[in-house]
């Protein structure tokens, strides 16, 4: 309170009119003639020898309206540098008026010295004390200023704000030497009465604790004898106080006495023990307790106090949540397990279905035949869809998908998608119109793969929902910082819509707008589930804009890194321009028939030489007989899967010091199964069904660093 602060002068001064004109004829009269009297002083002191006085210099701050004065205020109250003096303008439209300003400004500095400056008052004086308060703090200065008149209001009210500090600095002072003198007073009077009541006070306060604790409580001599116990401790040994104090666990009976015994042995054990959990016996079984121990004195007597919680109801709540998590992972674990075993179980007749149509409609046929198989290979294709989308949906949900992070083309990612849709929208004749604005960057940063998804399921929507009219996607960038960037994407349809109660329901797992609708198109109402999931995990979001019988427009955002390094070229295929590879010797473990067939097959169209396993031993052994450029290895086979084959392959090569490119085929298609492979020793990863540039490529991939071997 007696800081040295407050003995200093405060010449901080607040201007607050909306009139910048004011503020600069305040700033002449208190500050214009500071740098001439100045070099008067100096010029004395020099001829006359004539002691400088010191002279006044104010800090002036300007604010136009009331709420930036109050602002300032607050600020200088913070950094511990009040302002001293405030000249407030009555009128200042719109805002606050001056006498508002006012009341808040004392709310935050009450000693705040105001000057109330105006042409004429909209408020009498009786008004402004009304509205104020009688005040010692409020002066009225009539435009236009004379301008001593400021000047000696400057000098004395901010003197007066001093002297107002310093009485306040002394009568707090006093307030604490008051304060403190009647404290001593009270605590000596406190420990007087302490000393004539302490011993009922004491005894009764502990028996109120004693008594009323959940916690069994007993107090216990040196010998062991119960002298006390609460209504707690008998609740937990069946006894009552009677039944024990005065004895000790010898001279109970016989239940009794083996409930007390262990206990006794554990308190002697454990003399000041914290928090230590024992089991003892009641009279109805075995229970489970947290023991605490102290040796006190009490009326110069040493005593034993214990303290006994019993735990037994969060004990078995513990185990059976224990056995709850257990169930529940055991639960999950059988989930993931299905769900490996059923992409395995049908993606692998699927690659069967698709490679072998595929391969068929590469061959001469009748146009019925050609028309079948397109049939069968579109029909093929939409039921992996379904499967995809369903495995797409339990992934997330179980928390096993990630997204990747690589460098893409935006516009090429979206040529892709629009070139898979846009023979559906041909058989419609719809106008399919797709475009990126020309100031969108277009080398991001992200998981392409499930951008493209996004788009494929919505553009596939539009087309399948509208009959007649137009299709349009367009892309933009929504902000964009040089770093990274956020797009927002809209695609347009012309068909059926959708009621405004239910475009809500049509982002839910396995809903669509009207149950017909899966009858009539198809779908199995999971795609635009799987969309906001994975927009959620890109931090981005989904809404819809739609018209019932007008048309639809499905909008998304989602943010991308930048990226500043040129992608490599590719051709129409998608694929990195390449040389063609040369032909290599491969071997392939298989054991399933079809997909060892289509592997073959498809490998031999490539001209590559095949060596074909149908089991991870077989493969082994074909390995150390003969030299292969490339082993595709199918994980799941019997005697010796994938895994082991490889790890097998690796051991006995690692002496040799040569490594022959291994590549994983796999109908396995979920989160880990990629890392799994590679962690077992293999260079790549490819899930079923194949297709041929995608098996290519991996080729491509594996032997790039490798050279062929040498044939035998």
């Amino acid at each position: 309170m007696t800081s040295s602060t407050l003995f200093e002068p405060n010449h901080r001064i607040l201007v607050i009119d909306d009139n910048k004109a004011i503020h600069d004829d305040l700033r002449k009269i208190l500050l214009g003639e500071v740098d001439s009297q100045e070099r008067l002083q100096d010029d004395e002191a020099l001829l006359f020898g004539v002691e400088a006085v010191p002279i006044t210099k104010f800090e002036i701050d300007s604010a136009y309206q009331g709420q930036e004065g109050l602002a300032k205020l607050e600020q200088s109250m913070a950094e511990g540098r009040p302002y001293a003096l405030a000249f407030v303008d009555v009128r200042m439209p719109p805002g606050w008026d001056g006498v508002e300003t006012i009341a808040h400004l004392w709310r935050v500095h009450p000693n705040l010295q105001v000057v109330v400056c105006t042409a004429y008052s909209d408020y009498s004086w009786n008004d402004i004390q009304r509205r104020l308060g009688h005040q010692d703090n409020l002066l009225i200065l009539k435009k236009p200023f004379d301008n001593i008149e400021v000047i000696q209001l400057a000098h004395a009210l901010s003197r007066k704000w001093l002297l107002s500090r310093q009485a306040e600095a002394k009568m707090a002072d006093l307030d604490l030497m008051v304060a403190e003198r009647t404290g001593q007073l009270r605590r000596a009077h406190e420990r007087i009465e302490r000393e004539f009541q302490q011993r009922a006070k004491a005894q009764e306060a502990f028996r109120i604790v004693f008594q009323a604790s959940t916690i069994g409580i007993a107090l216990l001599d040196m010998s062991g004898r119960y002298v006390d116990v609460n209504r707690a401790f008998e609740t937990q040994f069946e006894l009552t106080r009677d039944q024990l104090v005065g004895k000790n666990p010898a001279e109970l009976d016989a239940v009794s006495r083996r409930a007390m015994r262990a206990l006794h042995e554990e308190i002697e054990r454990t003399r000041d023990a914290e928090a230590q959990e024992i089991a003892y016996d009641s009279r109805t079984g075995r229970r489970t307790g947290l023991l605490w121990t102290r040796e006190v004195e009490i009326h110069d007597c040493r005593h034993r106090l214990c303290l006994l919680l019993d735990i037994t109801d969060r004990k078995e709540m513990e185990e059976e949540l224990r056995r709850a998590r257990l169930a529940a992972e055991a639960a999950a674990t059988a989930k993931s397990e299905f769900l490996a075993n059923m992409s395995h179980e049908i993606r692998t007749p699927m690659n069967g279905i698709l490679g072998f149509t595929n391969l068929a409609l590469q061959t001469e046929l009748a146009p019925d035949q050609r028309i079948f198989l397109e049939t069968v290979e579109s029909s093929a294709a939409a039921l992996l869809r379904i499967i995809n989308d369903i495995l797409d949906f339990s992934k997330i949900e179980a928390g096993r998908m990630d997204l990747e992070s690589e460098p893409f083309s935006l516009r090429e990612c979206l040529d892709n998608a629009a070139r898979m849709v846009l023979p559906s929208a041909g058989r419609k004749r719809l106008d399919f119109v797709w475009n990126v604005s020309p100031e969108t960057p277009d080398t991001l940063i992200g998981d392409e793969t499930r951008l493209r998804q996004i788009l494929l399921n919505l553009m596939g929507n539009a087309v399948k929902f509208t009959a007649a009219g137009s299709v349009t996607t367009e892309a933009a960038a929504a902000s964009f910082d040089g770093r990274r960037v956020e797009l927002k994407f809209a695609v347009r349809d012309t068909g059926i819509g959708i009621p405004i109660e239910k475009q809500r329901l049509i982002f839910e797992p396995f809903r669509q707008a009207e149950g017909y609708m899966s009858r009539k198109y198809g779908g199995t109402g999971l795609g635009l589930a799987i969309v906001t999931r994975l927009l959620d995990m890109a931090g981005g979001r989904i809404w819809a804009q739609s018209e019932e019988g007008v048309g639809s427009t499905f909008h998304f955002t989602v943010p991308f890194l930048l990226s500043h390094k040129p992608l490599a070229p590719r051709n129409d295929s998608g694929m990195l321009d390449e040389a063609p590879i040369s032909p290599l010797s491969i071997l392939v473990a298989e054991d399933n028939d079809v997909s060892r067939l289509l592997v073959a097959r498809l490998l031999s169209k490539q001209g590559h030489t095949v060596t074909e396993a149908r089991t991870g031993l077989e493969a082994l052994t074909l390995y150390e007989r003969e030299a292969f450029d490339l082993i595709l290895m199918d994980v799941q086979m019997p005697d010796m899967d994938g895994f082991q084959a490889t790890g097998e392959i690796r051991r006995r090569e690692s002496a040799a010091g040569e490594r022959i490119p291994i590549v994983a085929l796999t109908a396995h298609a979920i989160k880990g199964d990629r890392e799994r492979c590679l962690d077992a020793g293999m260079d790549d990863y490819l899930s079923k069904p194949i297709q041929p540039d995608e098996l290519r490529a991996a080729i491509r991939r594996a032997c790039k660093s490798s050279v062929p071997a040498e044939r035998v």
